[in-house]
Protein backbone atom coordinates (compact mmCIF):
# COMPACT_ATOMS: atom_id res chain seq x y z
CA UNK A 1 0.00 0.00 0.00
CA UNK A 2 1.61 3.38 -1.17
CA UNK A 3 1.53 6.20 1.59
CA UNK A 4 0.57 9.82 0.22
CA UNK A 5 3.79 11.66 0.87
CA UNK A 6 1.63 14.58 1.79
CA UNK A 7 -0.06 13.05 4.05
CA UNK A 8 2.82 11.68 5.92
CA UNK A 9 4.62 15.06 5.85
CA UNK A 10 1.11 16.63 7.58
CA UNK A 11 1.25 13.64 10.56
CA UNK A 12 5.31 14.49 11.35
CA UNK A 13 4.27 18.35 10.97
CA UNK A 14 1.59 17.76 13.86
CA UNK A 15 3.81 14.85 15.66
CA UNK A 16 6.61 17.84 16.34
CA UNK A 17 4.71 20.95 16.65
CA UNK A 18 3.77 19.93 20.16
CA UNK A 19 6.05 21.60 23.02
CA UNK A 20 9.24 19.47 24.73
CA UNK A 21 9.89 21.57 27.59
CA UNK A 22 11.54 19.04 30.52
CA UNK A 23 9.54 17.67 33.38
CA UNK A 24 11.52 15.55 36.11
CA UNK A 25 9.99 13.45 38.45
CA UNK A 26 10.24 10.61 37.05
CA UNK A 27 12.13 7.39 36.18
CA UNK A 28 11.45 8.04 32.46
CA UNK A 29 11.10 12.00 32.36
CA UNK A 30 8.29 12.81 29.76
CA UNK A 31 8.70 16.34 27.23
CA UNK A 32 5.87 18.29 28.28
CA UNK A 33 4.57 21.43 29.73
CA UNK A 34 2.80 21.95 32.93
CA UNK A 35 0.22 24.80 33.50
CA UNK A 36 -0.82 25.55 37.16
CA UNK A 37 -3.92 27.00 37.55
CA UNK A 38 -6.11 27.69 40.38
CA UNK A 39 -10.45 28.33 40.56
CA UNK A 40 -12.32 29.59 43.63
CA UNK A 41 -16.01 28.82 42.90
CA UNK A 42 -18.52 30.36 45.53
CA UNK A 43 -22.25 29.14 46.51
CA UNK A 44 -24.86 32.19 47.50
CA UNK A 45 -28.08 31.65 48.95
CA UNK A 46 -31.45 33.31 47.82
CA UNK A 47 -30.16 36.77 48.76
CA UNK A 48 -27.24 36.88 46.45
CA UNK A 49 -24.94 36.49 49.67
CA UNK A 50 -22.01 34.46 49.35
CA UNK A 51 -21.96 31.21 52.12
CA UNK A 52 -19.40 28.86 51.04
CA UNK A 53 -16.35 29.08 49.07
CA UNK A 54 -14.72 25.68 47.20
CA UNK A 55 -10.53 26.34 46.19
CA UNK A 56 -10.07 24.00 43.09
CA UNK A 57 -6.53 23.63 41.20
CA UNK A 58 -6.04 22.28 38.25
CA UNK A 59 -2.74 21.13 36.90
CA UNK A 60 -3.08 21.06 32.92
CA UNK A 61 -0.19 18.75 31.20
CA UNK A 62 0.11 20.21 27.74
CA UNK A 63 2.16 17.24 26.46
CA UNK A 64 1.37 13.94 24.48
CA UNK A 65 -0.12 11.32 26.32
CA UNK A 66 1.97 10.41 29.61
CA UNK A 67 1.61 8.21 32.82
CA UNK A 68 0.90 10.44 35.77
CA UNK A 69 1.37 9.28 39.49
CA UNK A 70 0.07 10.76 42.74
CA UNK A 71 4.20 10.88 43.80
CA UNK A 72 5.25 12.24 40.65
CA UNK A 73 2.50 15.02 41.67
CA UNK A 74 3.41 15.43 45.43
CA UNK A 75 7.02 15.09 45.38
CA UNK A 76 8.21 16.21 42.08
CA UNK A 77 5.91 19.11 41.44
CA UNK A 78 6.05 20.51 45.15
CA UNK A 79 2.33 21.54 45.26
CA UNK A 80 1.99 19.60 48.46
CA UNK A 81 -1.69 18.47 47.59
CA UNK A 82 -2.40 15.20 49.75
CA UNK A 83 -2.69 12.18 48.04
CA UNK A 84 -6.60 11.64 48.42
CA UNK A 85 -7.27 15.32 46.62
CA UNK A 86 -6.13 13.59 43.21
CA UNK A 87 -9.81 13.69 42.50
CA UNK A 88 -9.73 12.26 38.78
CA UNK A 89 -7.15 11.82 35.73
CA UNK A 90 -8.78 12.15 32.38
CA UNK A 91 -6.90 11.23 29.23
CA UNK A 92 -7.47 12.49 26.15
CA UNK A 93 -5.95 10.46 23.34
CA UNK A 94 -4.02 11.86 21.22
CA UNK A 95 -3.88 15.53 22.49
CA UNK A 96 -3.74 16.11 26.30
CA UNK A 97 -3.50 14.43 29.54
CA UNK A 98 -5.30 16.33 31.90
CA UNK A 99 -5.12 15.88 35.92
CA UNK A 100 -7.70 17.48 38.20
CA UNK A 101 -6.82 18.36 42.08
CA UNK A 102 -9.36 19.45 44.02
CA UNK A 103 -9.47 20.86 48.01
CA UNK A 104 -13.04 19.45 48.97
CA UNK A 105 -13.24 21.46 52.06
CA UNK A 106 -16.35 23.93 52.17
CA UNK A 107 -16.33 26.60 55.02
CA UNK A 108 -18.66 29.72 55.45
CA UNK A 109 -17.72 32.81 54.16
CA UNK A 110 -18.38 35.79 56.45
CA UNK A 111 -21.49 37.43 55.76
CA UNK A 112 -21.39 41.17 55.06
CA UNK A 113 -23.82 42.64 57.75
CA UNK A 114 -25.71 45.16 56.06
CA UNK A 115 -26.50 47.56 58.71
CA UNK A 116 -29.70 49.64 58.83
CA UNK A 117 -29.76 53.33 59.54
CA UNK A 118 -30.60 53.34 63.04
CA UNK A 119 -34.11 54.91 63.34
CA UNK A 120 -32.90 58.09 65.53
CA UNK A 121 -29.39 59.54 65.83
CA UNK A 122 -28.47 62.32 68.28
CA UNK A 123 -26.38 65.67 67.56
CA UNK A 124 -25.09 68.24 69.87
CA UNK A 125 -24.44 72.06 68.14
CA UNK A 126 -22.83 75.39 68.82
CA UNK A 127 -23.98 78.19 67.09
CA UNK A 128 -21.56 81.74 66.54
CA UNK A 129 -22.24 84.20 64.71
CA UNK A 130 -23.50 88.23 64.80
CA UNK A 131 -27.12 89.41 65.60
CA UNK A 132 -28.58 92.63 64.02
CA UNK A 133 -31.91 94.40 64.03
CA UNK A 134 -33.90 96.06 61.16
CA UNK A 135 -36.29 98.39 61.30
CA UNK A 136 -39.52 97.52 59.84
CA UNK A 137 -41.13 100.35 57.34
CA UNK A 138 -44.16 100.94 60.03
CA UNK A 139 -44.39 103.75 62.51
CA UNK A 140 -43.99 101.92 65.81
CA UNK A 141 -44.48 103.93 69.64
CA UNK A 142 -41.62 105.12 71.61
CA UNK A 143 -37.76 106.20 70.37
CA UNK A 144 -36.10 104.30 68.27
CA UNK A 145 -33.48 101.33 69.12
CA UNK A 146 -30.59 102.69 69.79
CA UNK A 147 -27.42 102.22 67.46
CA UNK A 148 -26.00 98.48 66.99
CA UNK A 149 -22.08 98.07 67.24
CA UNK A 150 -22.77 95.28 64.46
CA UNK A 151 -18.98 93.82 64.89
CA UNK A 152 -19.83 93.21 68.62
CA UNK A 153 -23.13 92.23 68.90
CA UNK A 154 -23.42 88.45 68.89
CA UNK A 155 -25.42 85.19 68.88
CA UNK A 156 -24.53 82.33 70.61
CA UNK A 157 -27.06 79.37 70.39
CA UNK A 158 -26.58 75.73 72.39
CA UNK A 159 -28.63 72.87 70.88
CA UNK A 160 -29.25 69.07 71.53
CA UNK A 161 -31.05 67.82 68.58
CA UNK A 162 -32.56 64.22 67.52
CA UNK A 163 -32.95 63.12 63.94
CA UNK A 164 -35.89 60.92 63.12
CA UNK A 165 -35.84 58.69 60.34
CA UNK A 166 -38.17 59.34 57.37
CA UNK A 167 -38.63 57.11 53.88
CA UNK A 168 -34.56 56.73 54.39
CA UNK A 169 -31.76 57.20 56.79
CA UNK A 170 -30.17 60.09 54.66
CA UNK A 171 -33.56 62.44 54.91
CA UNK A 172 -34.82 63.26 58.64
CA UNK A 173 -36.64 65.05 60.65
CA UNK A 174 -34.93 67.24 63.42
CA UNK A 175 -36.19 68.45 66.99
CA UNK A 176 -34.76 69.08 70.24
CA UNK A 177 -33.51 72.19 72.78
CA UNK A 178 -32.16 75.17 71.70
CA UNK A 179 -30.80 77.72 74.21
CA UNK A 180 -29.87 81.18 72.34
CA UNK A 181 -28.14 84.48 73.43
CA UNK A 182 -28.77 87.48 71.53
CA UNK A 183 -26.12 90.16 72.96
CA UNK A 184 -26.61 93.29 71.53
CA UNK A 185 -24.28 96.24 72.40
CA UNK A 186 -24.86 99.41 71.85
CA UNK A 187 -22.85 101.73 69.29
CA UNK A 188 -22.74 104.65 72.77
CA UNK A 189 -21.99 103.49 75.51
CA UNK A 190 -23.56 105.90 77.26
CA UNK A 191 -27.01 104.61 76.26
CA UNK A 192 -29.15 102.89 78.99
CA UNK A 193 -32.33 100.91 78.85
CA UNK A 194 -34.60 102.48 81.51
CA UNK A 195 -37.22 99.50 83.57
CA UNK A 196 -40.35 99.27 84.22
CA UNK A 197 -42.13 101.74 81.88
CA UNK A 198 -45.01 101.17 79.61
CA UNK A 199 -43.57 101.83 76.51
CA UNK A 200 -39.94 100.58 75.61
CA UNK A 201 -37.60 104.01 76.47
CA UNK A 202 -34.07 105.03 76.55
CA UNK A 203 -31.41 107.72 78.12
CA UNK A 204 -28.24 108.62 78.32
CA UNK A 205 -25.89 108.28 81.39
CA UNK A 206 -23.48 111.48 80.63
CA UNK A 207 -22.15 111.65 84.24
CA UNK A 208 -20.38 108.24 84.13
CA UNK A 209 -17.22 107.32 81.62
CA UNK A 210 -18.86 103.67 80.63
CA UNK A 211 -16.98 101.66 78.40
CA UNK A 212 -19.25 99.46 77.27
CA UNK A 213 -23.62 99.25 77.29
CA UNK A 214 -25.56 96.44 75.92
CA UNK A 215 -28.97 94.40 76.23
CA UNK A 216 -28.61 90.79 76.05
CA UNK A 217 -31.87 88.78 75.46
CA UNK A 218 -32.25 84.63 76.59
CA UNK A 219 -34.42 82.78 74.50
CA UNK A 220 -35.78 78.73 75.33
CA UNK A 221 -36.56 76.87 72.24
CA UNK A 222 -37.44 73.70 70.57
CA UNK A 223 -35.96 73.63 66.73
CA UNK A 224 -38.11 71.76 64.16
CA UNK A 225 -36.32 71.16 60.84
CA UNK A 226 -36.19 68.40 57.96
CA UNK A 227 -32.88 67.89 55.75
CA UNK A 228 -30.73 65.76 53.91
CA UNK A 229 -27.31 64.11 55.52
CA UNK A 230 -25.01 62.43 52.62
CA UNK A 231 -24.10 60.20 55.68
CA UNK A 232 -27.15 57.88 57.43
CA UNK A 233 -25.59 56.73 60.89
CA UNK A 234 -23.68 60.03 62.03
CA UNK A 235 -25.01 63.73 62.08
CA UNK A 236 -21.49 65.07 62.10
CA UNK A 237 -19.92 63.47 59.27
CA UNK A 238 -20.44 64.20 54.90
CA UNK A 239 -22.97 67.09 53.72
CA UNK A 240 -26.01 68.00 55.34
CA UNK A 241 -28.46 70.55 54.51
CA UNK A 242 -31.65 71.58 56.82
CA UNK A 243 -34.32 73.94 56.90
CA UNK A 244 -36.58 74.94 59.58
CA UNK A 245 -38.18 76.83 62.37
CA UNK A 246 -37.33 77.61 66.02
CA UNK A 247 -39.87 78.17 68.46
CA UNK A 248 -38.49 80.32 71.24
CA UNK A 249 -39.28 81.78 74.71
CA UNK A 250 -37.67 84.80 75.89
CA UNK A 251 -36.67 83.37 79.95
CA UNK A 252 -34.18 86.52 80.92
CA UNK A 253 -33.36 89.86 79.65
CA UNK A 254 -30.97 92.57 81.43
CA UNK A 255 -29.02 95.07 80.29
CA UNK A 256 -24.88 95.27 81.19
CA UNK A 257 -23.13 98.64 81.27
CA UNK A 258 -19.34 98.31 82.15
CA UNK A 259 -17.94 101.70 83.64
CA UNK A 260 -14.48 103.00 82.73
CA UNK A 261 -13.12 101.87 86.82
CA UNK A 262 -13.97 97.71 85.68
CA UNK A 263 -17.70 98.24 87.57
CA UNK A 264 -20.33 96.19 86.21
CA UNK A 265 -23.89 97.29 86.92
CA UNK A 266 -26.85 95.25 85.18
CA UNK A 267 -30.41 95.91 84.75
CA UNK A 268 -33.19 93.14 84.87
CA UNK A 269 -36.30 93.39 83.17
CA UNK A 270 -38.13 92.84 80.15
CA UNK A 271 -37.83 95.94 78.51
CA UNK A 272 -41.11 95.38 76.64
CA UNK A 273 -39.61 92.96 74.44
CA UNK A 274 -41.92 89.90 73.07
CA UNK A 275 -42.05 87.15 75.35
CA UNK A 276 -42.02 84.92 72.09
CA UNK A 277 -39.84 84.79 69.10
CA UNK A 278 -39.99 82.56 65.73
CA UNK A 279 -37.36 82.13 64.06
CA UNK A 280 -36.83 80.01 60.57
CA UNK A 281 -33.66 79.37 59.25
CA UNK A 282 -31.55 77.25 57.28
CA UNK A 283 -28.10 75.50 58.03
CA UNK A 284 -25.42 73.93 55.74
CA UNK A 285 -22.53 71.46 57.27
CA UNK A 286 -19.87 69.57 55.41
CA UNK A 287 -18.52 66.73 58.54
CA UNK A 288 -18.90 68.70 62.21
CA UNK A 289 -18.83 72.18 60.71
CA UNK A 290 -20.61 74.40 58.70
CA UNK A 291 -22.79 77.73 58.05
CA UNK A 292 -26.45 79.09 59.42
CA UNK A 293 -28.92 82.03 58.58
CA UNK A 294 -31.67 82.84 60.76
CA UNK A 295 -34.67 85.31 61.04
CA UNK A 296 -37.21 86.71 63.49
CA UNK A 297 -40.19 86.84 62.35
CA UNK A 298 -41.71 88.25 65.35
CA UNK A 299 -40.80 91.58 66.48
CA UNK A 300 -38.61 92.61 68.94
CA UNK A 301 -40.77 94.50 71.28
CA UNK A 302 -44.23 93.92 72.48
CA UNK A 303 -47.31 95.79 69.78
CA UNK A 304 -47.83 99.23 70.78
CA UNK A 305 -45.12 98.96 73.39
CA UNK A 306 -41.95 99.71 71.60
CA UNK A 307 -40.48 100.28 67.56
CA UNK A 308 -41.14 97.94 64.58
CA UNK A 309 -37.64 96.34 65.08
CA UNK A 310 -36.89 92.15 63.60
CA UNK A 311 -33.38 91.03 63.94
CA UNK A 312 -31.25 88.37 61.99
CA UNK A 313 -28.54 86.10 62.93
CA UNK A 314 -25.45 84.77 60.74
CA UNK A 315 -22.69 82.72 61.43
CA UNK A 316 -20.28 79.31 61.83
CA UNK A 317 -22.37 76.25 63.33
CA UNK A 318 -19.99 73.44 64.92
CA UNK A 319 -21.51 70.27 65.54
Amino acid sequence: MKINTTLLTALLLIFFSFPFNDIHGQDNPKKGRIIVEKVVKTKKDSAGIITETKTIKRIRIDSLRMNIDEEFINDSLNLDFQKDTVQSLISIWPNRSIVIIENDTLYPSPKKKNKKSPVVISEGGIQLGFATLQRENITGIGPEFPELKNNSSMHIGFNNQWGIKTFSGNWRLWTGLQYDILNYRFSNSNVRLLADRQIFNTALDSGNNSEKSKVVVNYLGIPISFGYQSKAKEADEGFSIRAGVVAGYRVRTHTKVKLDNDKTTKDFDDFNMNDFLITPFVQASYNNIGIYFRYNTRTLFKDLQGPKYTGMQFGLVFQ
